[in-house]
């Protein structure tokens, strides 16, 4: 390895453990969007490990797993824009699922230090190998902090497929979301515990029923690095459809 290169690696690592001030655009949660976006002029570099596991309504359906990765830019201090992409590993094949382009825009700039904040999220889902059709997204998300740092977030979206985008024949498709979520601070701008609700209601052309979940979270933020890990579990006994479980482990570095 080169002496520049050398140079260039250890330049990242140490930008990646030095202790400031965290300004990533980090969630205390692993399904609820929130309001935090990355600052103007950075970029992240944000990873997700997830999973779903057997449904006991359908036990011919297997367990899947993804990775999504992809960079997260600061635009402007109400605005930031990620373009990651997803591949996806089953028992029997792995492959590369989709691409996105992901807007948030924070209705108050970064800096406003107001208890309620806003935030409307507008992205485009683009399948590849998948017989899922490509789809719209949108959620509006409200958050409240109070001065001792308890956090409450509620998060409503839709998901509209369009089978058309992919020269498809069908109808539209049309899901619900609702996620909330409630987090305290354990260390003081370190250390989060989280709890959370997750749930997707078919509207049209989606077959299957409904799907809930509940969880919990652990967040630690470290200078310009943070993680979020948890796990959400289904509501199997009420909707068998459901996964039983869903994990998630996120984290991202501010370069």
């Amino acid at each position: 390895m080169s002496a520049v290169r050398r140079f260039v690696l250890l330049g990242v690592l140490v930008l990646a453990v030095l202790p400031t001030p965290a300004e990533a655009g980090r969630r205390p949660f692993i399904w609820v969007w929130d309001t935090e976006i990355v600052p103007k002029g950075d970029v992240e570099l944000e990873q997700w490990l997830w999973a779903k596991s057997r449904a006991p309504g359908v036990p011919e359906r297997t367990s899947n797993y993804w990775v999504w990765w992809g960079p997260v830019f600061g635009l402007t201090q109400r605005l930031e824009l990620a373009v990651p992409f997803q591949v996806l590993a089953t028992r029997d094949r792995t492959q590369l699922e989709s691409f996105d382009a992901d807007l948030r825009l924070r209705f108050n700039p970064r800096g406003d230090d107001s208890p309620w904040q806003g935030l409307l999220r507008v992205a485009y889902h683009h399948t590849i190998h998948t017989t899922q059709p490509s789809r719209l997204d949108a959620n509006l998300v409200q958050s409240f902090e109070t001065e001792g740092g308890l956090r409450l977030v509620l998060d409503l979206g839709a998901q509209v497929g369009l089978p058309a985008l992919r020269g498809q024949e069908g109808p539209v498709r049309l899901l619900g979301t609702y996620a909330a979520g409630v987090s305290y601070p354990l260390v003081e701008d370190e250390w989060r515990a989280s709890l959370e609700a997750f749930g997707e209601i078919p509207l049209q052309g989606i077959p299957g029923g409904q799907h809930h979940f509940v969880g919990a979270d652990v967040a630690w933020t470290f200078g310009r690095t943070w993680v979020t890990l948890g796990v959400l579990v289904g509501l199997t006994p009420l909707f068998p459809e459901t996964p039983q479980f869903m994990p998630r482990l996120i984290w991202a570095v501010v370069l």
